[in-house]
């Protein structure tokens, strides 16, 4: 399973050890993303966004893709498409979730919006793990400090079933307008979210 990496412009903590563990195939930088891959030591297989944020000058052996600013997508959208075209099935999108709340929103609609075309998609930074699960089952190994959410995105979110955790839930039907899956705590060393009919946003914090 071909795995990529994208660095976003906004990223609270150091992208190379977000993505240290995760060993990525691929690295796409959106745009001001490029700054932070560079003085990380990250060279990125593309660089891709309307580069109205980049600081930095660009090495002249990575590949660009410049749009226009006037453009109905963001730089972050943009390269999960390519992403896509190059044939990736698991996606982690690094930072892109503090500074502007719009854009953090808009990443969790995107994410959303191509769950079905991969295997896993994800966004990460240095205190925040998110990612989404639709109509399937999701394991997770207990992270010392980790509260886990659970939210529903669509409408109505039906069958869920939530084990190994303080505050278990069993065939519950979960709305998109009220949180109740919000800061659970693990109960086991593996904590098992399964939804039979929604899409759900699983997300990890840390204080």
């Amino acid at each position: 399973m071909k795995k990529c990496a994208i660095i976003t412009s906004y990223i609270e903590g150091n992208p190379a050890k977000l993505i240290e563990d995760y060993r990525p195939d691929c690295i796409l930088c959106a745009d001001g993303g490029y700054d932070h891959a560079r003085k990380a030591g990250i060279s990125p297989h593309y660089l891709i966004g309307d580069f109205d944020s980049l600081k930095c000058e660009i090495e002249p052996d990575i590949k660009t893709i410049i749009f226009p600013p006037e453009k109905d997508d963001t730089d972050t959208g943009l390269c999960l498409q390519a992403a896509l075209d190059l044939g990736c099935e698991d996606i982690l999108i690094v930072g892109g979730l503090g500074g502007r709340f719009d854009h953090a929103l808009a990443n969790i609609q995107l994410m959303a919006g191509i769950a079905d075309k991969v295997k896993r998609i994800a966004i990460s930074d240095e205190k925040n793990y998110c990612t989404i699960l639709q109509n399937g089952t999701l394991h997770l190994p207990r992270e010392a400090g980790r509260h886990v959410s659970i939210l529903s995105l669509s409408d109505i979110s039906s069958g869920v079933s939530v084990t190994g955790a303080k505050y278990p839930l069993s065939n519950y039907t979960m709305s998109r307008t009220f949180p109740l899956g919000v800061s659970n705590e693990y109960a086991d060393d593996i904590l098992v979210i399964s939804v039979k009919n929604g899409t759900l946003l699983v997300a990890l914090t840390q204080d």
